[in-house]
């Protein structure tokens, strides 16, 4: 007898299926396995990117100073060279106004000669005027330039020739080397001088490796062999001609 009222569930049967069962298992092993992999790989991705973006970030830091410190590299540099040149132009100018002292204190002895009746040794008034030795590139290899010149108020050009030689020593021993022996524009041991006020006589020198010169003997002659020379000095060999270490 059933009773009124009461709700009666419908009941349904479902057919037992292991397979399937394992199918979803499986399925379920295969989603986690896949979300694991994805999470490592992921995290090693995520890992380069900041140490790439690190490295990059270190390397443009390091690229900066590194420029920084070329940059203060080059300006020490170029303030160094600064100072180099205007010390060697200061140099330049100190032996370059010695040797104008120098050419002048000449001069005033052959006034002095000239004015003096009892000096006839030089009654044209030949003297020597600056004279310098610039060093080239080259090692011994000098450029020259000497001028003479005539301080006597006679008219008459003069005539004669010049010997000019530089004394050293070579090792242990003296050595004079003429300027025809160490210098290819000039070709005679006697150079000939024509001039009515002055000469003035350039070029370049090559002188032996050990040669270490010390002085410049100069002697002037007049055309008449006979004649007594003129005049003859001996110049300190100028330290311009050595360059700066």
């Amino acid at each position: 007898m059933a009773v009124k009222g009461s709700k009666v569930t419908p009941m349904r049967i479902i057919p037992h299926s292991p397979l399937a069962r394992v199918l979803r298992i499986g399925l379920l092993l295969l989603l986690f396995v896949s979300s694991v992999y994805a999470s490592y790989f992921f995290g090693i991705y995520s890992t380069e990117q900041k140490y790439q973006a690190q490295e990059s970030s270190n390397n443009s830091q390091q690229e900066q100073a590194a420029a920084a410190l070329s940059q203060q590299l080059t300006q020490l540099r170029t303030s160094a060279e600064v100072d180099r040149q205007s010390m060697e132009d200061l140099r330049q100018l100190v032996m370059t106004q010695k040797a104008q002292l120098n050419a002048s204190e000449r001069d005033l002895k052959v006034y002095k000669d000239l004015l003096s009746p009892s000096v006839k040794t030089n009654p044209l008034g030949i003297s020597f005027g600056v004279f310098t030795v610039l060093p080239l590139k080259e090692k011994n290899h000098f450029n020259y330039s000497l001028t003479v010149q005539k301080l006597s108020t006679k008219e008459a050009d003069f005539s004669g020739s010049l010997e000019f030689r530089v004394i050293g020593l070579q090792g242990d021993k003296s050595l004079q080397l003429s300027l025809y022996q160490i210098s290819s524009q000039v070709t005679v041991p006697s150079i000939p001088l024509s001039f009515k006020y002055f000469q003035t006589l350039e070029g370049d020198m090559s002188l032996p490796v050990d040669f270490v010169p010390q002085s410049v003997e100069l002697v002037v002659k007049t055309q008449d062999k006979k004649a007594p020379p003129l005049i003859t000095a001996e110049l300190d060999w100028p330290v311009s001609a050595f360059k700066p270490k």
